[in-house]
């Protein structure tokens, strides 16, 4: 089933130079995309190709100048239907302290869900529910400003679920993060996926998380250039270095031996077993 659709939709951001003469700055022309329910898809592009303009879009932070884009069978317009949307479609920030609003995990957690107006008792019940998703129920009493950035990041990502999306959107959530952190974030994004169920739109610069969805979108100055599974487009390495994008290292280093294998080599064991086997036959 199709969650989310983009539907011809072009965007300009608004602008105003020196002389306060206001311009457009274009994004997106005649933008298409379709993204099933279910699904984990990982959005890649330099700055300014367009890709956090594409979350905004979805979440109704910003609408479209032209075209539609829909989620779950709503067109999202600049009127109190959004609500409906972002119900369905949760943001998570690049900054998880921009969305911390409670001096107490479980109140924050609970924040999104209360204003949705749900009873109590279920309130309680879907908080508990998320923080123990997300592995942060033995925190529900602390102080998120005594939190690690990863830890941080989970309970924004628990307020969200929460409120029960079909689909979460995050854009770099991983940025600001360690390396601990970013693992902690990617492995509760794929376990909301994998057994929760839940769409994932995956916004990040990072070509290790982009491996682990299973789709790849790639785009450039407002357009998609690759799509597919991580294989079929990191396989391209030629043209991700057009477009100024990084491929895995281990892509990069079979690539960089001029081995020809069958299957694109996307992490480093798959990296070690293919040489291992190399190395075996010509001995």
């Amino acid at each position: 089933m199709e969650l989310i659709k983009f539907d011809n939709v072009s965007f300009s951001y608004k602008a105003v130079d020196d002389s306060d003469n206001a311009f457009d700055i274009p994004v997106l022309k005649n933008f298409n995309l379709s993204i099933e329910e279910g699904s984990f898809v990982a959005i890649l592009g330099h700055n300014g190709s367009g890709k956090s303009t594409v979350a905004k879009l979805t979440n109704g932070i910003l609408f479209a100048d032209e075209g539609t884009v829909t989620v779950n069978g709503k067109v999202a317009v600049d009127d109190d239907s959004i609500y409906e949307i972002r119900r369905d479609a949760g943001m998570v920030f690049q900054n998880p302290d921009n969305q911390i609003v409670s001096s107490i995990v479980e109140e924050d957690v609970a924040f999104g869900v209360e204003n949705l107006g749900v009873p109590s008792q279920e309130c309680r019940k879907r908080v508990d529910e998320a923080l123990k998703t997300v592995g942060m129920y033995d925190y529900r009493l602390k102080t998120p400003s005594k939190l690690s950035g990863g830890q941080k990041q989970r309970v924004a990502v628990a307020g969200i679920i929460a409120m029960k999306p079909r689909c979460i959107i995050l854009d770099e959530p991983t940025a600001m993060l360690d390396p601990i952190g970013r693992k902690e974030v990617i492995d509760t994004v794929i376990k909301l996926n994998k057994q929760e169920g839940i769409t994932v739109v995956l916004i990040t610069h990072y070509m290790d998380e982009a491996v682990k969805a299973d789709r790849v979108v790639v785009m450039e100055k407002g357009r998609i250039m690759l799509d597919g599974t991580p294989s079929e487009v990191f396989s391209n390495v030629d043209k991700m270095k057009q477009y100024s994008l990084e491929v895995p290292q281990s892509t990069e280093l079979i690539d960089s031996l001029g081995l020809d294998l069958e299957k694109t080599v996307l992490n480093s064991d798959e990296c070690a077993n293919a040489l291992y086997d190399i190395l075996k036959r010509d001995k």
